[in-house]
Parts: structure tokens; C-alpha cells; sequence
């Protein structure tokens, strides 16, 4: 089952009895490109977390496709469907330790670990900040019900309006997307889980709406409080897989699967980047 709230916007009251009036604040038309480096397949944005922040919650007049890349992406290499997919985003960012290792592996200077459980609710603070009014968002994904519960948590910490809830098991997508894009949000988050969500988007991208597009893997079971995050210290060190594992056993074989692939990325990415520097191309 799906929730909606009504159009987008500044609504003023009282020009006309009985009249709404929707008024949209301005937006920026552009936004300054990322520097990037090639991890694998993917161009991955040479930032902070505090840039991406800054540069998501940056409101523009089109939509804006973003992706984390994090290890279950980097075993997901060898899907034409979801590198495409990749590709075709508008920023790719590093989730995960093994992802910054392999950037700075390929020359990053400023890439810096942000998950999405990190930077999503600044991001929709930020963006409420520069619009001028609570950010509204739609919420899409997980199991039914579990949506609505991380979207209380959204609207607590945030001061954002959610506008549309959606469970993520839809066998269809077309009646579900017409909803969404009704319920004209700013953002929509949507947890899938990698590749599922990357694929989907990019399928359908020309059916959301103009807004920021945020997949979040089980970003909505934490803000629903199905599952904990790791203690801040596991957290820096690169170790919140270990805790995540404890508490979801079935992700051992993506972390043990990813092992391999870090170790496999990180020899061919310092070859190549040997090999740049040896003739003296400068490369993404």
C-alpha cells in the first residue's frame, strides 16, 4: 500500500476563499562537476562527505541520479546491466572503506567514506535548507511497512514533509512510479538493495520525477530500527561490515565474495595507474 500528499510546493493561503495557491521557490540549473577516478568499471567522485552533501542538497530544475557504490557494487563488476547503470548516473559515491582504498588507490585526493546512512539526512536537511522550506520526500522500498517507519524517522530528524510511502516488492513499476511522480517530491529514496536498485532506476529513470534520486540499500532498515549501526569506532575503521554481519549472517558471502574482488581491483587499478604516470597520461 502506498501513501501521497498533495502537489508540491509553498502553499499560501487566503487570496481567494476556499483557494490554494502552490508557488515553487527558484532552483539552480547547474551544479559543478565532481572530479572523478576510475574504480574498475566505475567513475567514482573524488569528494568529501561534506561536498556531497553540499552538492546534493543543492536543489536543481532537472532530475539528478545518485548512486553508492559500495562492495556488494564491486561484485556486481561483471553485470553489463548495473555497470551501464553506473554509468549513467549523475554522481557515483564511495560507501565503504574498501571503495576509498581503491579511489585513492587510482589518485583521489579528497574521497572520503559517506555512506548513505552517513550523508542522506543531511543531505535532506540541506536541501530543505536551500529551498526555503521542508524538503518534501518520497520514501520507497523494503518490505510493507517498513517505509513508513523510516520515514517517521525522517520527518523527526529532519523537519521534512513525507509526501509518498511504497513498499519496494512491486512485480510492475509503471502504477507505482505515476504515484510517486504525483506526489511531486524533492527527493526519492529508494532501497532496493544493489544492483536491483541502480537497474530499476536506470530503466525507469525517464519515469521518476525531476527530483534528486537517492537509492539507499538497507539504508531504511536502519532508520526503521530493524537493524543497529556499528559502534563509531568499527564505523572509522573501516569494520561496520563485521558488526553487520553479526547482526545478518547472510551477508558473509558478500563480504567474503568482496574480499576478493578489493584485492583483484586494487592490483589492476595500481598497474594502471603505474602505467599513467610511466607515459605520462593524465586519466579520470
Amino acid at each position: 500500500m502506498s501513501t501521497t500528499a498533495p502537489a508540491n510546493g509553498t502553499v499560501t493561503l487566503g487570496q481567494i476563499p476556499g483557494q490554494l495557491t502552490v508557488t515553487r521557490p527558484p532552483r539552480s540549473r547547474t551544479v559543478l562537476p565532481l572530479r572523478s577516478v576510475r574504480v574498475g568499471p566505475f567513475a567514482v567522485a573524488d569528494s568529501s562527505a561534506a561536498d556531497l552533501v553540499e552538492r546534493l542538497g543543492t536543489p536543481l530544475d532537472r532530475r539528478v541520479v545518485a548512486f553508492a557504490l559500495h562492495v556488494g557494487g564491486l561484485n556486481s563488476r561483471r553485470d553489463h546491466r548495473f555497470v551501464r547503470a553506473m554509468r549513467r548516473a549523475d554522481v557515483v559515491y564511495t560507501d565503504g572503506k574498501s571503495v576509498e582504498l581503491l579511489a585513492r588507490a587510482a589518485g583521489a585526493r579528497s574521497v572520503q567514506r559517506a555512506a548513505t546512512t552517513d550523508i542522506g539526512l543531511p543531505v535532506i536537511r540541506r536541501l530543505g535548507e536551500n529551498l526555503g522550506r521542508p524538503a518534501r520526500v518520497a520514501v520507497v522500498g523494503a518490505r510493507p511497512g517498513v517505509a513508513e517507519r523510516a520515514a517517521a524517522t525522517i520527518v523527526a530528524e529532519t523537519g521534512a514533509v513525507v509526501v509518498h510511502t511504497d513498499h519496494g516488492y512491486h512485480a510492475e513499476w509503471a502504477g507505482p512510479l505515476a504515484e510517486i511522480r504525483r506526489s511531486d517530491p524533492d527527493v526519492v529514496v529508494i532501497g532496493l538493495g544493489m544492483p536491483l536498485e541502480a537497474v530499476m532506476v536506470d530503466a525507469r529513470r525517464q519515469e521518476l520525477p525531476e527530483a534528486l534520486i537517492l537509492t539507499c540499500g538497507g539504508w531504511l532498515g536502519f532508520l526503521a530500527g530493524l537493524e543497529r549501526r556499528a559502534p563509531e569506532l568499527a564505523q572509522r575503521s573501516g569494520l561496520e561490515w563485521a558488526f553487520r554481519m553479526r547482526q545478518q549472517p547472510r551477508l558473509a558471502r558478500r563480504y567474503a565474495h568482496g574480499l576478493f574482488s578489493v584485492a583483484g581491483l586494487y592490483v589492476t587499478t595500481s598497474v594502471r595507474r603505474t602505467a599513467r604516470r610511466t607515459t605520462g597520461v593524465a586519466g579520470r
